[in-house]
């Protein structure tokens, strides 16, 4: 794969970013889900001890709490109470299902930062018929986003894709594009998990598995290429940044795109392409801070100083300009999104676990680190 983009700098020990897994167990039903253990719910003390394990192991800025539905946690707050203590940003990801005026007004209290909402076709889920229309789909989206920024609470989106729902995938980047409420996007590309039948190992010594299929026989072929073929074409999207796997950086498992947004009247956008300031700004932020800065606040003012900046250190100057001066008379309804892709761990040809280079979203199991997309299918 020919990478035109920004490598990320993290190593091993560097990764900002985690995943704590508090909760098994749903409220809803995902065609593509790759939760697979029986239902459970992880004690205060268990949580403790995986959040010892991750600051241990990483330095964390921000860290994602995860299920099934973390909802259903009769001690989410708490936990979020205990993660913001040891001065990490936190993210909920959530099906949303459950949010009303009242239990965002605690999750805010209690410091959270982001949720994360993941509404999408395939879901069996009480607000939403079995098979939405687009417009009920983003109804629902636009319903439940205006309620959690409501309460002064950062919006993402998150959807799972596969090689047929491209058109999907295109919607839901145009609404984020679009709103005045969503920041980030998720999209995770599908990966049959339910068909590995084992998984060994941790992300320190290297893991090896079995799948029921050979490689060639897999249905779930959408990959990073795909997506940034699609993007380019169909959208004029360029990555900002990826990360490549444990196996060759070339090998992109995850690829993110930076755009700034005008969201008031006639939307325009534009995908910044990574520049020594960024490079540099995250050089000084290890050096001086000793950890790498994975979460950051909205601010139309910061993203039109990052557009000079950008342009200025080896950006697309006449493109920053331009979008400049359209950000400027919009300044209020200027904002910058975050798209990431992400392509889950798998079982390759040999049996190795190919996954992201380091990991950015590893959870503890048994005191180890394994990815949180495979974590259900590790033994042990």
């Amino acid at each position: 794969m020919n990478v035109q983009a920004w490598h990320l700098p993290w190593g091993k020990r560097s990764v900002p970013h985690a995943v704590l897994d508090i909760i098994r167990g749903c409220n809803i039903t995902c065609n593509a889900c790759y939760n697979l253990s029986p239902p459970c719910t992880k004690s205060l003390v268990q949580i403790e001890q995986d959040l010892d394990c991750l600051m241990k192991r990483r330095q964390l800025t921000s860290l994602s709490i995860v299920g099934g539905e973390p909802l259903l946690h009769p001690n989410l707050c708490e936990i979020i109470r205990r993660v913001k203590a040891r001065g990490l940003h936190v993210e909920l990801c959530t099906n949303g299902v459950l949010l009303d005026s009242r239990k965002l007004h605690e999750l805010q209290a209690a410091g959270l930062d982001v949720v994360f909402l993941h509404i999408e076709r395939g879901q069996q889920r009480s607000d939403m018929p079995t098979h939405p229309t687009r417009e009920q789909l983003c109804a629902l989206w636009e319903e439940k986003t205006i309620l959690v920024g409501s309460h002064g609470l950062d919006v993402g989106l998150t959807m799972t894709a596969s090689s047929d729902r491209l058109g999907e995938v295109k919607d839901i980047i145009l609404f984020t594009l679009q709103s005045p409420h969503v920041n980030y996007l998720l999209v995770t590309l599908h990966r049959d998990v339910g068909s590995i039948d084992f998984i060994m190992g941790d992300l320190d010594s290297g893991m090896q598995g079995r799948h029921q299929k050979p490689l060639e026989q897999r249905e779930d072929t959408l990959n990073t290429q795909i997506i940034w073929d699609y993007l380019s074409a169909d959208l004029k999207l360029r990555p900002f940044a990826y990360l490549g796997s444990n196996v060759s950086l070339e090998n992109v498992r995850w690829l993110s795109y930076l755009v700034g947004s005008v969201t008031a009247g006639q939307t325009a956008y534009h995908s910044l392409r990574a520049s020594s300031f960024e490079k540099l700004f995250l050089f000084m932020s290890w050096i001086f801070g000793g950890r790498y800065p994975m979460y950051r606040k909205q601010s139309s003012v910061a993203l039109l100083i990052e557009l000079l900046l950008n342009g200025l250190t080896g950006g697309d100057l006449a493109g920053n300009l331009s979008f400049f001066m359209k950000a400027i008379k919009a300044r209020k309804s200027t904002r910058t999104k975050r798209l990431l892709f992400q392509c889950p761990a798998e079982v390759g040809s040999d049996g190795r676990i190919i996954h992201c280079m380091n990991c950015p979203d590893a959870v503890v199991r048994k005191g180890k680190l394994v990815p949180v997309c495979i974590s259900d299918r590790v033994r042990s």
